[in-house]
């Protein structure tokens, strides 16, 4: 270690420095790293003779599964996975309920099952639903039913994705590679080396195999019908339950997310999920099921899933059940108490409905402002829910989220009127807080609705006082979300939602103060700003801004000139070179790579400039100008017949 140490010393002044790492290299680092101390633990377990937690296994058993674990650990192809799964998962034959009921074993049975053969997974398959109860209630076992149901989902409906392949294949790489780690991120918290959502899809298998799969999934969801109010209070069982209701709904995901879209699943499916639905509410003790995390979370996927159905009746229903019988009721008294799970101070939460008591329930209430109907989200949510308490609410460390979640929701004009009166006067208040998400969901509403834009900008600037100042103390005091006339310590970074605030407000119907200031601070300044990953989409929000005219796009391309070879250096303010590059006019666009020409060799050194370099022929414009104007008009036609080929989107000019 010491000599590792003395390496890295020495090393250390020729090291690159850290912004030139790739994108993910942290986090991939961090999930190698986790997945080497998981094995690493297990080896140490296997020396003081403890064989793993969960189940006892043999000594020669555990040494097998850690040998496994260690080879699994690296990468390898598709045809050695798929050798791999079929030889071990037949080793382990007989032995799969004591293999999965150990920690270690389950880890391996889990990355395996995607790539085993029809009928290996068969046999597992009726192993499984043999012994369901076992499954449910074991801590390390339930993990591995959890990944059954969800290769078994993915396996059976594969064939009915064609339409939504279809469409995949005629989008970008980049919109492809996010749908793809979406669909991913179903998988055990998403550290596996051995990703099964794409294989599964893309897999052929035999129609016979793909029907078993589909009875096993319904064979589940009815046995977990069945054993629902025995079930749902148990911890293990519980997750296992949300994973069969979220797939019913077709839905892969278990944390919530905009983007992604729900697989098509068979009709049958929605109706064993409407079975779920009528059985929990038809339960006399319905009410209590919102008071624990885990049986709220049960109803948070219900909810998800119902959404996913376009079933408008059944999550009506429910939500109207729960805003009944859980949410709407009378105020709780000082005295009483909620077993230790309060959330908002004593005297505080006297005034406030019982939705709003635990975590559990405002966690689940947000679920219900996200799928909740229009009329429904107006009239009763936010009407008898939220009305009179948006100031309180939005100042509560554990409620704000909830009036975030509202205001983006909000389709309705009337109702962000009277939201933003309860709010307009508190924009100081929620800035000191730190609920500085609050504010940014009031901007992004006021640019959605295209109201109270006047009345926040004002507020806003009166929040950080910074009415009547210099251009670059205004941008600064919004990027950075800090009052003006305070001075920090030390020079503060942009703050992310101070970034998006400004992107929001550009896209207002008269953003001309903001668009003035910036046009008129110190070009070496706000090139520093474009340069931050949070300031850099300035530049795009300033570049697509609906009511921001041709003439200042213009002016903002020329005012940057002089900067662009110290802008190219950076990843982020390469990016905006190339933003530039596209709104400027043919005598801009000259003017840029002229610049970047007469620094063509230091911007060569970086992988991303020289990724500008390649995209505007830097090089070709330093050796001869006049072919770099011939061989831009080509690349122009080009890119225009391929925009008609795939029906490319050109941004409309606003005047």
């Amino acid at each position: 270690m010491a000599e590792l140490k003395k390496e890295a010393a020495e090393g250390s002044s020729t090291a690159p420095p850290p912004t030139e790492r790739g994108k993910n290299h942290y986090k991939n680092r961090a999930k190698k790293q986790k997945r080497n101390k998981f094995l690493k633990n297990a080896k140490s377990f296997g020396k003081r003779e403890s064989f793993g937690r969960g189940a006892e296994l043999e000594q020669t058993e555990y040494n097998y599964l850690v040998a496994i674990l260690e080879t699994m650990t690296k990468e390898k192809d598709t045809e050695e996975r798929q050798l791999i799964a079929n030889n071990v998962l037949g080793q382990l034959k007989g032995k799969e309920i004591r293999t999965a009921s150990n920690q270690v074993g389950s880890r391996i049975m889990e990355d395996l099952l995607a790539y085993t053969d029809e009928e290996t997974f068969a046999g597992l398959l009726e192993t499984f639903a043999q012994n369901f109860r076992v499954f449910c209630c074991d801590k390390f076992a339930s993990h591995v039913l959890q990944r059954t149901l969800y290769v078994a989902l993915l396996r059976a409906v594969a064939p009915l994705q064609t339409d939504q392949q279809g469409e995949e294949d005629g989008e970008g790489e980049e919109q492809s590679a996010k749908k793809q780690k979406a669909g991913g991120a179903a998988e055990r918290g998403d550290r596996s080396v051995w990703p099964c959502y794409e294989y599964c899809l893309k897999e052929q298998y035999a129609d016979e195999h793909r029907q078993t799969c589909r009875q096993y999934v319904e064979r589940m969801a009815k046995y977990l019908i069945n054993n629902l109010e025995e079930f749902v209070w148990e911890a293990t069982a519980g997750y296992v339950i949300r994973q069969c209701v979220l797939n019913l709904g077709g839905i892969t995901e278990k944390k919530a997310t905009n983007d992604a879209k729900p697989l098509t699943v068979p009709e049958q499916w929605h109706k064993l999920l409407h079975e779920f639905n009528v059985q929990l509410m038809a339960w006399p003790q319905f009410a209590d099921l919102i008071g624990m995390e885990q049986t709220a979370t049960i109803l948070q996927d219900l909810l998800r899933a119902l959404a996913s159905t376009d079933d408008a009746f059944q999550l009506e229903q429910l939500i109207a059940k729960l805003f009944k019988e859980a949410f709407y009721t009378k105020k709780v008294k000082k005295e009483e108490k909620d077993n230790g799970e309060a959330t908002v101070k004593q005297e505080e939460k006297s005034d406030l409905p019982k939705a709003f008591q635990s975590d559990s329930s405002i966690r689940l209430l947000e679920v219900c402002i996200v799928v909740a109907p229009a009329a429904f989200l107006k009239d009763k949510l936010f009407s008898k829910l939220f009305r009179g308490h948006v100031k309180q609410l939005a100042l509560s460390r554990a409620c704000n989220f909830a009036i975030q979640k509202l205001i983006d929701h909000t389709t309705d004009k009337d109702m962000m009127d009277m939201v933003f009166a309860e709010l307009e006067d508190s924009m100081e208040d929620l800035l000191q807080t730190g609920h500085t998400g609050v504010v940014l969901a009031l901007a992004k509403a006021c640019a959605r609705l295209a109201c109270q834009q006047g009345k926040f900008v004002k507020n806003l600037l009166d929040a950080l006082h910074c009415v009547e100042v210099a251009p670059t103390k205004m941008i600064n005091a919004v990027l950075h979300l800090l009052p003006a006339n305070v001075t920090p310590s030390t020079a503060p970074k942009i703050h992310l939602h101070g970034s998006l605030i400004l992107q929001a407000i550009l896209d207002f119907n008269k953003p001309i103060k903001f668009v003035t200031a910036l046009l008129e601070m110190p070009n070496d300044r706000l090139a520093e700003i474009l340069s931050e990953p949070a300031g850099s989409f300035v530049a795009n929000a300033f570049v697509t801004g609906r009511f921001v005219g041709e003439k200042s796009r213009e002016k903002l391309v020329r005012h940057l000139e002089g900067q662009y070879a110290q802008l190219t250096l950076s990843v982020h303010g390469s990016r905006v070179v190339e933003i530039m590059y596209e709104a400027g006019n043919p005598a801009q666009r000259e003017n840029i790579v002229r610049e970047l020409a007469e620094q063509c060799e230091r911007l060569n050194g970086k992988p991303w400039s020289a990724k500008v370099n390649k995209r505007l022929l830097v090089d070709l414009y330093k050796r001869n100008p006049a072919r770099w104007k011939v061989a831009i008009k080509n690349d122009a036609k080009v890119e225009k017949m391929f925009d008609k080929l795939v029906g490319g989107k050109k941004r409309k000019a606003e005047s």
